[in-house]
């Protein structure tokens, strides 16, 4: 894809984004390309951005998520990147919001520069920050590598809840869409992982329509957000109002489900 992914992973109290920005940028400077860090700690050549960060900060823990352009399709990166694209997911977050900003390829500076040049690099100035310049041997790993124990914990850990919805910024998730028996709306409050206000809302004037799609939304809140909390709700329902789900009426619940399944 032409775009290779560092990460930076240290203890809370010796993080900071701007140091670790200025280490990849010294370590295209030792590649003869003229990388710098603006104010917002973007690394840039003429003004161009050429990596794009993200950070993980927890109780102990820090990660400097970035990226690379080294020979990337920039037009299909903009495209992917548009506002207009974005503004179709229907979330709003409280993080840290992405500035649009215009980009370039580190080949345009270098011939040579691939993949292996720029791991050699970051390698050689993360030595000289924080080993005391002193060797480290890489370790590579492939398909059939044996993982360290650390390494297969924290892949755990990425995978979990908590991970990833439980430590995001609140945010809210609305969408619409039109079925056979109506129009359909919803908008979700995320806080700390958990739903704290659900409004799914119809135009039907059916009998089952706005009944069912108002206890979806009673079920909702107060449950952890995520792909499988419509299962949950629908649970609930049941549980809680026995025989409000039935045949005549399921085809709305099933429609619901499956469209917020795919939105979540």
């Amino acid at each position: 894809m032409g775009n290779s992914i560092y990460t930076i992973f240290m203890p809370r109290e010796a993080f900071s984004r701007k140091a670790n920005a200025e280490l990849v940028a010294r370590s295209l400077n030792q590649l003869d390309i003229p990388a710098s860090v603006n104010e917002r700690h973007d690394i840039v050549v003429d003004d161009h951005k050429v990596s794009g960060s993200a950070y993980k900060i927890t109780n102990a823990r820090a990660y400097h998520h970035g990226t690379m352009l080294i020979d990337a399709d920039t037009e299909t990166l903009k495209n992917c990147l548009s506002k207009k694209r974005m503004m179709t997911k229907g979330i709003v977050s409280k993080g840290v919001a992405s500035v649009p900003s215009p980009v370039t390829n580190l080949r345009n500076y270098s011939y040579t520069i691939d993949h292996q040049q720029f791991c050699e690099s970051v390698l050689s100035e993360f030595i000289n920050a924080y080993n005391d310049g002193k060797t480290i041997e890489p370790i590579i790993f492939n398909k059939d590598s044996v993982l360290p124990d650390k390494v297969n914990e924290t892949r755990r850990e990425l995978k979990t809840w908590d991970w990833i919805y439980g430590q995001t910024p609140e945010f809210t998730n609305s969408a619409e869409t039109h079925f056979e028996w109506g129009h359909v709306k919803t908008n979700l409050l995320v806080r700390h992982g958990k739903i704290i206000k659900a409004d799914i809302t119809t135009d039907s004037k059916g009998a089952y329509e706005p009944m069912l799609t108002a206890a979806i939304s009673v079920a909702l809140e107060g449950l952890p957000y995520s792909d499988a909390v419509i299962e949950q709700a629908i649970e609930k329902i049941d549980k809680e109002v026995p025989g409000l789900i039935h045949s005549d009426s399921k085809y709305v619940v099933d429609d619901i489900r499956q469209w917020l399944k795919d939105r979540l």
